[in-house]
């Protein structure tokens, strides 16, 4: 896009800074536009601007990916994820650009007179308050099983659309500066300062954010830099074939899981292996070895993402929910109307 070409040279050459920047630019960008434009649906219309307006760096991000990928295929998985490390910060700084900028924007809104829950209206109805004494199965299986459809959606949309999985990451940053930054204002309109609260929020909330937010990126690089070989490859008509072969597959295979295991731990489990093993099935779509090879290695990126989810998972279960700093933030919020 245009801002990018604005920027210094030296700057330019801190990729991550660079990333970051965009981010805000295009955030603030897409806000405002989707005020103006779309006042009723601006929470997630301001989203679509967002991705729209970075597809075109994180297309240049994924090439990147893929040259590094085919230029290491004999090197193991770690030594390839070191490699590329750079692309995977890029979209780190990426994705906490636009939470910062929802943050700052959601947490000024009030002081200015804007009502959050009216601008942001998508993302502020997606928290709810929860309270607790101990680690939750219950609770931890129940954010597994609603954000690991989140994960996957990232992934296949990566795979299916290449740049398109942008959306899904911009998405849960939006959501989450969104809910926090809201909060922290509500709650200083109460009692205490709303900086404090801010800052308070930020920390605690810190590890799981970092944990989940990658693993979504993971899912998006990988899907991503798969969705490209297969592109350059010309293995698309296979591709396709694969597709519907697999939603058939996984629908009859899902309603069997489910009469067998009716819900529960078990179903849940039958359901994320059943799509593993129907994702592994497309490394036989690549005829070419070495092709087989970049697949394997982002099947991997994308197993590290799922691990990297179920941590962060089990964190947000254990701190967040019983966390007393939060949980008095969250009930002065409430008090406040928020």
């Amino acid at each position: 896009m245009v801002f990018e070409h604005l920027f210094p040279e030296s700057l330019l050459e801190r990729k991550e800074w660079t990333a970051f920047l965009l981010a805000v630019i295009y955030s603030t960008i897409s806000i405002v536009i989707a005020r103006l434009l779309f006042p009723a649906n601006s929470g997630i219309v301001s989203v679509v601007f967002v991705a729209i307006f970075l597809v075109p760096y994180f297309s240049t991000v994924l090439k990147r990916e893929e040259r590094q990928e085919l230029a290491g295929k004999r090197r193991s998985f770690l030594r390839l994820l070191r490699g590329n490390a750079d692309a995977i910060r890029t979209y780190f700084f990426i994705f906490i650009g636009i939470y910062l900028t929802y943050t700052l924007y959601s947490f000024l809104a009030p002081v200015l007179g804007y009502d959050v829950s009216r601008i942001f209206r998508e993302q502020v109805a997606l928290e709810g308050v929860r309270g607790g004494a101990a680690f939750s199965t219950g609770t931890f299986l129940s954010i597994v099983q609603n954000n690991w459809w989140v994960l996957l959606a990232c992934f296949l949309v990566a795979l299916i659309a290449g740049d398109g999985a942008i959306f899904f990451v911009a998405w849960n940053a939006s959501a989450w500066g969104t809910i926090f930054g809201y909060r922290a204002a509500m709650a200083g309109s109460v009692e205490g300062s709303a900086i404090v609260a801010l800052l308070t929020i930020l920390v605690i909330t810190l590890p799981h954010f970092i944990l989940e937010g990658g693993a979504y990126l993971l899912a998006a690089i990988a899907g991503g830099v798969i969705s490209d070989e297969l592109d350059k490859t010309g293995e698309v008509r296979g591709f396709a074939v694969f597709l519907v072969v697999a939603a058939l597959s996984y629908a009859l295979l899902y309603w069997i899981a489910r009469s067998i295991f009716s819900s529960g731990v078990l179903l849940d489990a039958a359901v994320i292996l059943l799509a593993l093993g129907l994702l592994w099935a497309l490394r036989f779509v690549f005829e070419d070895h070495d092709d087989g090879l970049v697949f394997q290695y982002n099947y991997s990126l994308f197993l590290l993402a799922i691990g990297a989810f179920v941590l962060g998972a089990a964190i947000e279960t254990l701190v967040i929910y019983n966390a007393a700093p939060l949980q008095r933030i969250y009930s002065a919020a409430l008090l406040a109307g928020g």
